[in-house]
C-alpha cells in the first residue's frame, strides 16, 4: 500500500516497509508520554522506510546550550557545554538552540533544493521535522509565539521566498502557536558560507536587525526559527535585538533542523 513518493530518493513510500522503523525512531526520539504524537508525526512525514531509518539524527547527548551532538564533539566540558559555548561571546542572548539532524552532504542537497529552487512541496516535509524537534525538546516550553530570522528585501526579490517563512507557517499550524514576524533585515549581510573564521561572522552581523514594531509582552517566552544553526552568530544577532526591545526578562530560544 502506497500512499506518497519519498521526498528524498523518489521512490514509492511502502507503509508496511516503513512501520517497524517509524517506530524505533519514535522511541529513539521520545519518552513514554511522547511517543504516540511522535510516532504518529513519523509515519505520516514524506519519506520512505530506508530514506527515515537513514536520517543523521542528533544522539541524546548534547551541548545544552547550542545543541551540538557530542558524537561529534567529543570535548564537552562538566557544564555540559561545548568548547564554542564555553569560550564563545553573548552566552546570554539566546538560552538553548536545539536541531534534528546533523548538517552533512546528503542533507545539503536536499535543501538547497528548497532554499535555492523554491521546492515548496519541501516545506510541508522540513515542518514536520521541525514539529517533531518541538516535541522532542520543548514540548513543556508554552511559547509566546514563533519568529523568524528575515531575508533582506533584495535577497528576497532574487529568491521569490523567505523558506523559513514557509517553515514557520508549517510549524506553527502543527502546535497550535502563532507566527510573528518580530524583525527586519537592516543590512544585506554577505552570506555567512563565504565568510571566514567565527569573529569574521559575529562581526557582520552587528545591527543587521531591527525591531519592526510589533506589539508584544515583556516577558514573552520567544521561539527563533531558522534552517541551520552553524556558529550561531545569526540566531544570536535577532535574539540580542529583540531582548533589547522586550528587556532581559524575555526568553530566547531556537529551533533549527540542522546543527
Amino acid at each position: 500500500m502506497t500512499s506518497w513518493m519519498c521526498v528524498r530518493c523518489g521512490g514509492r513510500i511502502v507503509a508496511s516497509l516503513k512501520e517497524s522503523v517509524a517506530r524505533e525512531k519514535a522511541r529513539q526520539l521520545s519518552d513514554q508520554a511522547g511517543y504516540p504524537i511522535t510516532y504518529r508525526m513519523l509515519k505520516g512525514i514524506m519519506l520512505c522506510g530506508a530514506c527515515l531509518d537513514a536520517l543523521p539524527l542528533i544522539g541524546h547527548d548534547i551541548c545544552q546550550r547550542c545543541g551540538r551532538d557530542r558524537e561529534f564533539q567529543d570535548n564537552i566540558s562538566h557544564e555540559g557545554l561545548c568548547r564554542d559555548c564555553v569560550h564563545g561571546e553573548d552566552g546570554q542572548s539566546l538560552v538553548a538552540n536545539r536541531s534534528l539532524l546533523r548538517y552533512e552532504k546528503g542533507e545539503r542537497d536536499l535543501l538547497g533544493l528548497f532554499k535555492y529552487r523554491g521546492d515548496e512541496r519541501l516545506a510541508s516535509y522540513y515542518g514536520t521535522l521541525l514539529a517533531i524537534t518541538v516535541q522532542r525538546y520543548y514540548k513543556s516550553m508554552g511559547f509566546t509565539c514563533i519568529t523568524t530570522v528575515p531575508l533582506h528585501p533584495q535577497r528576497l526579490r532574487e529568491r521569490g521566498f523567505n523558506q523559513v517563512d514557509l517553515l514557520a507557517r508549517h510549524l506553527g499550524a502543527a502546535i497550535k502557536i502563532p507566527v510573528k514576524p518580530l524583525l527586519l533585515r537592516a543590512r544585506d549581510t554577505p552570506k555567512l558560507s563565504k565568510q571566514k573564521g567565527r569573529a569574521a561572522r559575529h562581526e557582520s552581523m552587528h545591527g543587521a536587525f531591527v525591531w519592526n514594531g510589533q506589539d508584544m509582552p515583556s516577558a514573552a517566552k520567544i521561539l527563533l526559527l531558522d534552517d541551520i544553526y552553524t556558529t550561531g552568530s545569526t540566531l544570536r544577532s535577532c535574539a540580542r535585538t529583540i531582548r533589547e526591545h522586550l528587556r532581559p526578562s524575555c526568553e530566547m530560544y531556537s529551533l533549527t533542523i540542522y546543527r
